[in-house]
């Protein structure tokens, strides 16, 4: 970390305040975005300029939803065509099939499955074919996925009995969370952020992501 945080130039400015913001409509959350994530690099790099992010054109999605056979959620794909894959207090994964980590079924994403689920009957097998990973928690295999048909959010952990978790109703709500997230660490409260967290989402999920 290249700054020092006990100096009266940290947080940078222009970054949030560490709360939920009310009344986002889309164009505040990208705003929101935006100084979140500009601040979250000054943490680690100093500065940052438009160069730092990597936004992704109409094609390239276009292109990733034909592999897909399904749409990306409208937020995951106003957030990449703004921002793009960035690595923030998690990674979220790329539009580009060649990347390390790119959005794909998570039959793709974590082939063992199938050998795990051979036993399963077929409504559990089919909810696991609808999955698409999204999102790479820590590089840990424990990933984000949205179903395919209603964009609710999912957590992969494979070291739980309990393989699939519900998590968010939508990604709007996991991108909004990962921003709180950030805030937490820019601000060096993570406590506060835990507890915005468990206000809105309640603690057992805190506990089921972060811990």
């Amino acid at each position: 970390m290249q700054n020092d945080l006990t100096t009266d130039h940290w947080p940078p400015p222009g970054c949030p305040d560490l709360c939920w913001p009310e009344q986002l409509t889309s164009e505040t959350r990208v705003a929101w975005y935006r100084s979140v994530i500009t601040a979250y690099a000054s943490l680690w790099e100093g500065h940052v300029t438009e160069a730092h992010f990597k936004p992704v054109s109409e094609t390239e999605l276009l292109d990733l939803e034909t592999r897909l056979s399904c749409p990306l959620p409208s937020a995951l794909k106003s957030y990449h065509q703004e921002f793009g894959a960035l690595s923030l207090t998690e990674k979220l994964c790329s539009v580009s099939q060649d990347s390390d980590t790119p959005i794909q079924p998570l039959l793709e994403a974590y082939p063992g499955i199938v050998d795990m689920l051979e036993h399963e009957d077929e409504q559990v097998l089919r909810l696991f074919e609808d999955m698409i990973v999204f999102g790479d928690y820590l590089g840990n295999g424990n990933m984000f996925c949205f179903l395919r048909e209603s964009g609710e959010v999912f957590y992969f952990d494979h070291d739980d009995d309990n393989l699939l978790c519900p998590f968010f109703t939508s990604v709007e709500e996991y991108l909004d969370a990962l921003m709180i997230r950030c805030l937490a660490e820019i601000h060096e409260n993570e406590e506060a952020g835990l507890e915005l967290l468990a206000q809105r989402y309640g603690p057992k999920l805190v506990r089921k992501w972060l811990y």
